[in-house]
């Protein structure tokens, strides 16, 4: 073309440029228009447009802005599409300080900004947060003459729902209703989403009821964010009813619907009809994907039938489906809690071999599985392992293997791990200090556990009622009643209460010791007072 002669016109270099952005080759853009420069070829605002979308695309609009400055170089009118490209290209970017400038730009030239100016930028501050802005821009639109539609009143009743704010979301409804700007389903699914992550469930149906009754079809969105806003509050009957009726009105269930539904019924403990669900899903030609299996995995091991979930694991291998490390860690839990931590480790040599990275969580459920069982030495490998793959411990991490100590009768070595806390710069936790006074407690230390107590409360921690319970069963266990009856006394000022095995331990003890039978009687004459 640029060897032509005579030269075909800007319009046909434009149109050339138009379709290999269209096929999303956008550096090969950006390449040409450098190439049309060297050639002495001029260009128009549709030619240049085109650039600007291509470095927008290709996250460089830092130079797409140069382009601008460009344009008015060359005398050329910037239009509407050139201003909207950029703005879009800003907020995309996260940029939305100069996005909102150059909207102020575009003003300030003359230019009329129309609706889709509006909606970039209203889009770019909903998605950045600044919801309160978006309004504010949405006033000014009206207050300039340009009328908002269904897509700028969507933007914004989405964001507000986002924001919890579903009270002010259904006012700007009924604002379009009254402008006589018709909301579509994906409005309604907006506020419908928004009542159901409320747990308003009526209020979600009620709204149901009125997108019908205005003959705005719901579609496999909507039914889905209902079902599962149904499952969630415990209301899966009714969500399998509203389940049934998609394909009444034209919508077809998709992943995201059974593994909605599927969720419900685990979370209900019905893993018969869950597992139900993702077969009648198979059966209709719906490919169940990771998640969908990892909600069943989740199901099976709460209910600790490990087997089955193991089997499911099997499955997605079978279908050429990976299972992420959630996946997997949720079976390593199920396994340490069944007392099976070998089990686990097996799973977890599988899950690495599979090139998956484990995270913080798998070794954290790892290490609290070999310690409670244990395995100290299986427990010190894996941290080996973690400080080599450059996982640095937290709090979690320290909590469970200080624990580990205390169980396997290392005392000092769980005394040295509670001290390097600091040196590491972790912050300990009410947990970490329970688990040290539990700990110093089962191994006589009573003096050593009662100064950590007090420690902890001026070192910033307050104890809460784990604390009180811990260190009062110590004292009980290690025959100090008459300081375990203060311990009590404060802990009921700090209205904590005791839990079950403290109580128990204390009426086992009011028979044979003084200091528990006077409190007890004490608390008793105190009740009858009352």
């Amino acid at each position: 073309m640029v060897r032509m002669n005579p030269r075909p016109s800007v319009v046909e270099f434009g149109k050339f440029l138009g379709s290999i952005a269209k096929k999303k080759q956008y550096s090969s853009v950006v390449s040409l228009c450098n190439q049309m420069d060297l050639f002495g070829v001029t260009h128009n605002v549709y030619s240049l447009n085109i650039l600007i979308n291509c470095l927008c695309r290709l996250n460089r609009v830092d130079f797409a802005v140069s382009v601008l400055a460009k344009i008015f170089k060359l005398g050329i009118q910037p239009d509407a599409i050139t201003f909207n490209t950029l703005i879009n290209g800003l907020c995309n970017e996260g940029k939305i300080k100069e996005a909102v400038g150059l909207f102020n730009e575009l003003v300030r030239r003359g230019h009329e900004p129309n609706v889709i100016s509006y909606n970039t930028v209203i889009n770019g501050l909903c998605k950045n947060g600044n919801t309160n802005m978006a309004v504010h821009v949405l006033k000014k639109m009206e207050q300039n003459g340009c009328k908002p539609d269904v897509v700028t009143y969507g933007i914004i009743i989405d964001s507000l729902c986002k924001d919890r704010l579903v009270n002010e979301a259904l006012e700007l409804l009924s604002k379009m209703v009254d402008r006589d700007i018709p909301p579509d389903v994906v409005t309604y699914s907006s506020i419908l989403h928004g009542f159901c992550n409320l747990g308003q469930l009526n209020e979600a149906t009620r709204l149901f009821k009125e997108m019908v009754g205005r003959d705005v079809m719901p579609n496999t969105v909507t039914f889905t964010i209902l079902v599962d806003g149904l499952c969630k509050e415990g209301m899966v009957s009714e969500a399998r009813c509203v389940f049934e009726t998609m394909t009444e009105k034209g919508a077809e269930p998709d992943v995201y619907t059974y593994t909605a539904l599927m969720d419900g019924y685990c979370l209900q403990n019905q893993m018969d009809e869950a597992r139900k669900v993702l077969d009648i899903m198979v059966g209709k030609g719906c490919a169940p994907d990771v998640h969908s299996y990892s909600v069943l995995i989740n199901g099976y091991c709460k209910r600790r039938r490990l087997d089955e979930a193991k089997r499911l694991l099997f499955e997605m291998s079978e279908k050429e489906l990976t299972p992420n490390t959630v996946t997997y860690s949720t079976v390593m839990q199920g396994l340490c809690q069944v007392g099976r931590p070998q089990e686990a480790l097996n799973l977890f040599k599988e899950m690495c071999s599979s090139s998956l990275l484990p995270d913080l969580m798998t070794y954290s459920i790892l290490l609290d599985g070999c310690c409670k069982h244990g395995d100290l030495d299986e427990a010190l490998q894996l941290l080996k392992e973690m400080q080599e793959r450059k996982i640095k411990p937290n709090i979690v991490i320290y909590n469970i293997l200080i624990q580990g100590m205390f169980i396997a009768g290392k005392l000092e070595v769980a005394k040295e791990l509670f001290s390097k806390l600091s040196t590491d710069g972790i912050q300990p936790t009410v947990r970490t200090y329970n688990v040290m006074i539990g700990g110093l407690l089962k191994e006589g230390l009573s003096d050593e556990a009662y100064k950590l107590f007090r420690k902890m409360e001026d070192n910033g921690f307050l104890p809460d009622s784990c604390s009180y319970n811990v260190i009062i069963q110590g004292f009980l266990k290690n025959q100090d009643s008459s300081t375990a009856v203060q311990l009590i006394d404060e802990m009921v000022g700090k209205r904590f209460s005791a839990d079950s095995s403290t109580f128990q331990m204390l009426l086992d003890l009011e028979s044979y010791d003084d200091a528990i039978c006077r409190f007890m009687r004490g608390c008793s004459q105190h009740r009858k007072m009352k």
